[in-house]
């Protein structure tokens, strides 16, 4: 195993983060209040103990090598992890509790919240968590730089870096008015949306999942009506002028008597909800304690379907 240069420091990541962000060795010295040699003499510490150029250097440019890349992803991993550690040292000693950042999609983040309740109310006195709502591209990019200790999201076949625990499969379903033709029905067959204004999401994982599998049955999504929140869908669904296409978990908790709710079959299109975290030595047991107790909390959550 290759030794780690005990010389090496956070000092001398930060000064690696820093050039790899401003792209200039003067702006870089000026941020992080060093001399132009003392920035250089930094990198060059780390080229040396991993025996690989971080930076292609020529008169007027400055840019990462292949492995000068790789390097930024887990030092940028490594500078969050120190930096939320100190932040919940200083907290812990103030508070007596240890914090946990927990993150989930939108559609995910009514049962997540509920999970977390439960949870807090049995260990609050040794625990604080913050709760944060992402779009999933968000959540696994602030779960890669260290910035989540776990989430609950979109699981990415093929992720090797996360550990993901399968929670459920979430189904695309129908939301219509209650005047609509289609409301007394149990299940809609796809087949049965030919004509329709359909609306759905224009945005992130929801309009791929979605508009995907639209166009698999030579159905549209409307170009009159572009929405990017539930409550703006529900409303026009509400008028009566479309109906709308969304994963079953944001209606989960829908109680409005002016709406109806049908799974989409023949066929049934599914994604699977997991709760992920970075597939490595997590910061203390009360991350690990949590992330237990949540993982057979959720998979107890009863889909409505």
């Amino acid at each position: 195993m290759h030794e780690f240069n005990k010389k090496i420091s956070l000092r001398h990541l930060q000064a690696f983060a820093t050039l790899a962000r401003v792209n200039s060795f003067s702006r870089a010295a000026e941020e992080l209040h060093v001399t132009q040699p003392a920035l250089s003499a930094s990198i060059k510490l780390l080229e040396n103990q991993l025996g690989k150029k971080l930076f292609i250097r020529t008169t007027h440019q400055l840019e990462l090598t292949r492995e000068g890349k790789l390097a930024l992803d887990y030092t940028t991993h490594l500078l969050n992890t120190a930096n939320n550690t100190f932040a919940d040292i200083a907290r812990a000693i103030g508070s007596g509790r240890h914090r946990i950042r927990i993150g989930a999609i939108p559609s995910a983040m009514a049962m997540t919240a509920a999970a977390v309740a439960r949870y807090t109310e049995q260990h609050g006195d040794e625990v604080e968590i913050v709760l944060s709502d992402m779009p999933n591209d968000g959540l696994l990019q602030a779960l890669h730089s260290g910035q989540l200790d776990f989430c609950v999201g979109i699981e990415v076949p093929g992720a090797v870096s996360f550990e993901a625990v399968t929670l459920f499969e979430d189904e695309l379903v129908l939301v219509t008015s209650r005047q609509h033709a289609l409301a007394p029905q149990k299940e809609i067959h796809w087949d049965q949306l030919a004509g329709q204004e359909i609306v759905v999401f224009t945005k992130g994982s929801i309009w791929e999942f979605a508009s995907s599998a639209l166009h698999q049955h030579g159905l549209n999504p409307s170009s009159l009506y572009q929405m990017v929140h539930s409550e703006s869908l529900y409303g026009v669904v509400r008028a009566g002028i479309a109906v709308g296409i969304m994963p079953s978990l944001y209606t989960t908790f829908l109680n409005d008597i002016e709406l109806h709710v049908a799974p989409l079959r023949q066929p049934t299109c599914k994604r699977k909800i997991a709760l992920m975290r970075r597939n490595e030595i997590s910061r203390n047991h009360h991350v690990d304690r949590c992330f237990l107790a949540l993982k057979q909390d959720l998979k107890q959550v009863d889909q409505w379907f």
